[in-house]
């Protein structure tokens, strides 16, 4: 109970905060304190220090990995914070509202660190959505993010009726909303009860976007404010995987046919996602919108995950989602620092501003799967846990030939911006703090993709 209150309690704060200081400087330091105390109080959480304790037993529980999950988004949420600090004004000048709508998302998140409940699911996803769709539409003055928060919206309420659908069908079959309740069912009802686990897990592909619930996510990401699309393509997209994931864990696999068509599901998505995400990437001009269609893909491989879960899949998808979100927090920042988002606007960047050039090209690196980059093993990781499905392998086989498709698009920008004559002449100046974390990020890239085992000594700080 305890990161849901102190990220509530978070929210209300940015609410009121503006009457008090309205300097950017004064809300992003507050922001950055309030994610630290965020993950403090996971901490006590998991220490069995808890609020209200055993008050929710049947509705919230305290798992390890879970509440991992959720500190590891928070990490990137403060990282996410901190490089943002002064973009975060770009929209508007309601900065306090801005991160208002952000932490209580984080409450949403909060939620599906912790349910045991499918209602609890089912609000924590609602909590999580309902404040991105404000944000998404916070240039009021730019029709495209007027656009994208409608697409959004129109979107999130159709998946939200398919996963309502879902509950109602499981609960049909097994008289319960509880988890572990739901989990030991008798199969009674077999049809209504697969029936529902289908369209819940059909609900959630829209969450992370990945095929064939995909189709909204590039015209939003690129519509959306850049300082907001990069808090969705990594804390929102994290959110949705880790209620993924703890779906699936529930899913009981009992006989030899639902194992095949388990199987033949996920392939279905895999495959399909990679295929449309990778070369629809390859037709764009713009790198932002080139970037959303990345997002579809590095979902698809992070689908790898769910096919058997273990502790080996588990702790690969955790990795997987700090590292992409570590990467794609850079190269969001990098679209918000050069005037035009399509390749154009990164002719010559090396010459402009080296240090974020480098930046950009290590986290273009890390997408695309190259040796020493977090990305690298990450993909090893969630390609390693699918192995363990006998008949994987063909699938798998496809994913590294795409993944060197992808090398491409990738490519193409670090080419601009190291081997083109820069359109814009001006100069991109960074300020200290800046530098420091755009070169703390590239480190950890790098520490991450030959030393993995630092999250997990990182993680295990607050146990």
């Amino acid at each position: 109970m305890n990161i849901i209150l102190t990220s509530a309690l978070s929210g209300i704060i940015f609410m009121f905060s503006g009457f008090v200081s309205k300097k950017k400087r004064h809300q992003s330091l507050l922001a950055a304190v309030l994610m630290i105390v965020i993950m403090i109080s996971a901490a006590c959480q998991l220490k069995g220090h808890e609020i209200m304790a055993g008050k929710y037993a049947n509705m919230i529980v305290t798992d390890q990995y879970r509440i991992y999950f959720f500190i590891a988004l928070c990490a990137i949420g403060l990282y996410y914070i901190l490089v943002n600090r002064k973009t975060i004004s770009q929209p508007g000048k309601l900065v306090s509202d801005y991160y208002a709508l952000i932490f209580i998302s984080l409450t949403g998140i909060a939620a599906l660190a912790t349910f045991n409940n499918l209602l609890l699911l089912f609000m924590g996803i609602e909590i999580l959505s309902i404040p991105v769709y404000a944000l998404a539409g916070a240039a009021k003055q730019k029709m495209k993010s007027t656009e994208a928060a409608v697409k959004y919206f129109l979107m999130g309420a159709f998946s939200t009726g398919i996963m309502l659908m879902g509950i109602a069908l499981i609960y049909g079959a097994t008289g319960s909303f509880m988890m572990n309740q739901i989990t030991a069912y008798s199969f009674d009802m077999q049809t209504i009860y697969y029936l529902g686990w289908v369209l819940l897990i059909l609900s959630l592909c829209f969450k992370v976007s990945v095929a064939p619930m995909h189709y909204w996510a590039p015209d939003v990401y690129d519509g959306s404010p850049t300082v907001f699309s990069s808090y969705m393509v990594t804390i929102v997209k994290g959110g949705g995987f880790l209620a993924f994931i703890t779906v699936m864990m529930s899913f009981k696999i009992t006989t030899e046919i639902i194992a095949k068509n388990h199987q033949y599901m996920l392939s279905f998505i895999i495959l399909l996602t990679l295929i449309l995400g990778n070369f629809s990437a390859i037709k764009q001009k713009s790198v932002k919108r080139m970037l959303a269609y990345s997002s579809v893909v590095q979902a698809g491989y992070m689908m790898f995950a769910l096919f058997v879960i273990d502790q080996a899949s588990k702790d690969a998808l955790l990795f997987y989602t700090v590292s992409y979100g570590l990467s794609s927090v850079v190269l969001f920042y990098s679209l918000a620092m050069v005037e035009n988002v399509n390749h154009k606007g990164y002719f010559g960047l090396a010459k402009r501003s080296p240090l974020l050039a480098l930046s950009c090209a290590v986290a273009l690196f890390s997408l695309a799967g190259i040796p020493f980059t977090s990305g690298f093993l990450a993909k090893f990781f969630v390609l390693s846990a699918a192995m363990h499905v006998p008949g994987n392998l063909f699938l798998i086989i496809i994913a590294l030939v795409l993944a060197v498709v992808s090398v491409y698009y990738y490519f193409k920008v670090i080419v601009v911006m190291y081997f083109r004559n820069p359109k814009i002449k001006k100069e991109i100046k960074l300020s200290p703090t800046s530098q420091f974390l755009l070169i703390l990020g590239t480190a950890l890239n790098f520490a991450l993709g030959t030393y993995p085992d630092l999250l997990w000594k990182f993680l295990e700080l607050f146990s």
